[in-house]
């Protein structure tokens, strides 16, 4: 009786929306925009707080331990739930979250110059082995790191990573020459159009959109590493109102207005439901203990 009443009256109050990046980035212009249908759904505000920093990890952790009443909500990364646990800086699992929506694939690339003398990944790693080259590579955090660390072990070849802040910077030190190839989440895609840029391979095992033609780190035989934008919750979400703040949620991401501005930035997917996205988590997790194990690490 008490969990019909609760569904019945919820939500009553406006709901949190934690994001786990800084303000003006994509994912706060994703919550936001698609916090607008979901406030016309909910009846009630959508209020964003935001707790950058960590990959995610800093808001997951103060969203862990409030009440598991539908009123807080988490937007972070697949690798927040799937990967940061398992490098023991976190005090929380993946575990410990309901998951609700998946509502977006980052077009995650490894991307280098046009003018480079390789066309795509392995003929990148093919010359550095004919020339002793060491790579210098642009990395955005620790996941692709043990990513590069894996293809230096299987490979031989050096690749120094030297890490870089976002993406608008990591496009200036390829577009600069400071490192031979880099992670985009995206902002590359205006360059490979524009023929200054190639694709060398998606980060992950699924073909990038915007570049589709361009291999994707599974099929070369490397541990594969994909970024998705993940809704989660405290565990312990009444049912009835997990199924009606799931299908509010779903049924935002799949509004015109969302799905416009994710398929413009090259990132939309057919939304994903709760159960899919903690399948998802599950089968991330496994991918980034692979990682770690190819990396030695």
């Amino acid at each position: 009786m008490a969990s019909f009443a609760v569904a019945d009256t919820y939500p009553d109050k406006p709901v949190e929306m934690v994001i786990g990046f800084k303000p003006g980035g994509f994912s706060d212009a994703m919550a936001r925009k698609l916090s607008e249908p979901l406030t016309e759904i909910l009846g009630q505000p959508i209020v964003h707080t935001y707790k950058g920093g960590a990959g995610g990890s800093i808001a997951a952790t103060a969203v862990k331990d409030v009440p598991a009443d539908g009123y807080t909500v988490v937007v972070a990364t697949s690798l927040t739930f799937g990967f940061n646990p398992l490098q023991g800086k976190v005090n929380y699992t993946k575990d410990d979250f309901d998951y609700l929506l998946t509502m977006a694939r980052f077009d995650t690339a490894f991307v280098s110059l046009a003018n480079k003398p390789w066309t795509d990944f392995n003929s990148m790693i093919e010359h550095a082995k004919a020339t002793g080259m060491p790579l210098k590579f642009g990395s955005l955090g620790p996941a692709d790191r043990l990513q590069m660390e894996a293809v230096m072990k299987a490979t031989g070849v050096v690749i120094i990573p030297l890490p870089v802040k976002g993406g608008a910077n990591m496009m200036q030190q390829i577009l600069g020459g400071h490192v031979d190839f880099g992670l985009s989440g995206g902002p590359h895609v205006q360059y490979v159009k524009s023929g200054e840029m190639i694709a060398l391979a998606a980060s992950g095992s699924e073909p990038l959109n915007a570049t589709p033609d361009a291999p994707t780190m599974s099929s070369l035989g490397y541990p594969a590493v994909s970024y998705n934008s993940v809704i989660a919750a405290p565990k312990g979400l009444p049912d009835d109102v997990k199924a009606k703040l799931e299908g509010a949620l779903l049924e935002a991401a799949k509004s015109e207005g969302f799905q416009e501005l994710v398929t413009g930035r090259y990132v939309g997917i057919p939304p994903m439901n709760g159960s899919q996205t903690a399948q998802s988590i599950e089968e991330i997790t496994k991918a980034m203990q692979a990682v770690i194990s190819a990396s030695g690490n």
